[in-house]
């Protein structure tokens, strides 16, 4: 992999230098993590730190030039790490950034919006933020808030933000309630414990003491989750996960008002699908949306469905479960996992998790088409 400006990172001490060209090019290679995943995790790093010069510089460069990012990418990761990082080193993380993209020829600007609420559950699951409901339920409600609006914003996926918040976690050695919630949530996602060991490598950058503290942490907190939340399944238990996309032929589409708006401007809409996969899913599947819906069309969603026919040759049938929003367009979003032991035939052992988006299509019977990435991955039985 080539880097960007080796000569200035030389020019800065012979010794330290090469030291440093070393470890970029081991990080930047080819491994488990893509491009993408190892410049948030090397952004984010920088901001825990409060260090935005020359790193600062370089990791936007080769996310940008080798990383196949954007200056919008780059935003929404300053946006997704600001509540954990610190909104004080986030807003000069922000003016810094906007220097070194028009250093580099990009346009600094940005038309992004908040999304109105109500937005999505907050990720976390729900024993994370127990013990700070019981002392504060006022600053669990804001991080609950806060998470549910950042983590379903578009521009970086689920694996790219929790990376990020690895990053956070451990670059400032917070590596408590919340770094053992997001590596619950890491192995939920199909991140496997090699890939989590992986990115602990490459925040050795920052610091090799926090990276082997870190490490410590990591397989304490593995060992102790349990195997239904993904514990052993992601780590030795499992077969390596696999992403497959899949476009989806609504073929059918009913719509039902259950509670008509009253003054909130919010109804509540049932909606029922028959929709027809191609791709890495081939089959059929049956939906059911629970809506709540402004006058305009946007709002949220949360949604069960069961798919009948084959993922990757392997036959049988599961049930997932999704939230999304309801977007102007009109554009419909969201994410969903498979629910755990829901699959049958050869798909029995069936995890993963996936993102989802539907747009307004005129050609389609239904006046909707919508795809899908899936990433999945079979749990195997442990002997003893």
């Amino acid at each position: 992999m080539e880097l960007v400006s080796p000569d200035r990172v030389l020019r800065l001490d012979p010794v330290f230098g090469s030291m440093g060209l070393e470890a970029a090019r081991s990080i930047w290679s080819s491994s488990q993590l893509s491009m993408r995943e190892k410049a948030c995790l090397l952004i984010a790093g920088d901001v825990a730190v409060h260090e935005l010069g020359l790193p600062f510089e370089l990791h936007v460069a080769m996310a940008l030039s080798k990383a196949g990012m954007c200056v919008e990418d780059l935003r929404e990761l300053l946006r997704h790490v600001a509540p954990a990082a610190g909104l004080n080193p986030a807003s000069r993380a922000f003016e810094r950034l906007a220097e070194v993209v028009a250093e580099l020829g990009h346009s600094p600007d940005s038309h992004a919006a908040r999304r109105p609420s109500p937005h999505l559950a907050a990720p976390y699951p729900a024993h994370a933020l127990e013990a700070l409901r019981s002392a504060d339920p006022k600053l669990a409600l804001a991080i609950e808030r806060q998470s549910s609006e950042l983590w379903a914003r578009p521009g970086l996926d689920h694996r790219e933000r929790l990376f990020a918040s690895f990053a956070i976690d451990i670059v400032s050695g917070t590596l408590g309630q919340a770094f053992a919630a997001h590596v619950w949530m890491a192995l939920r996602a199909g991140i496997t414990a090699a890939e989590m060991h992986e990115a602990l490598r490459v925040l050795a950058e920052y610091s090799t003491v926090r990276a082997w503290e870190a490490t410590i942490a990591l397989e304490g907190a593995l060992r102790s989750t349990p195997r239904s939340q993904g514990g052993l399944a992601a780590g030795q238990g499992s077969c390596e996960p696999r992403t497959v996309a899949s476009k989806v032929e609504v073929e059918k589409y009913e719509r039902s008002v259950l509670n008509e708006a009253d003054a909130s401007g919010l109804a509540i809409v049932e909606t029922r699908l028959v929709e027809k996969f191609i791709g890495g899913i081939v089959g059929e599947g049956r939906a059911t949306h629970l809506r709540l819906e402004r006058p305009d069309g946007t709002g949220t969603l949360i949604c069960y469905e069961r798919i009948t026919g084959s993922i990757g040759g392997l036959r049988g049938s599961f049930l997932l479960k999704a939230e999304g929003a309801m977007e102007p367009g009109p554009v419909v979003r969201g994410r969903w996992e498979i629910v755990g032991d829901s699959g049958t035939g050869e798909l029995e052992r069936l995890n993963g998790y996936a993102e989802f988006s539907a747009e307004r299509d005129e050609s389609s019977p239904t006046g909707w088409r919508a795809s899908t990435s899936l990433t999945y991955w079979l749990e195997t039985s442990l002997t003893v």
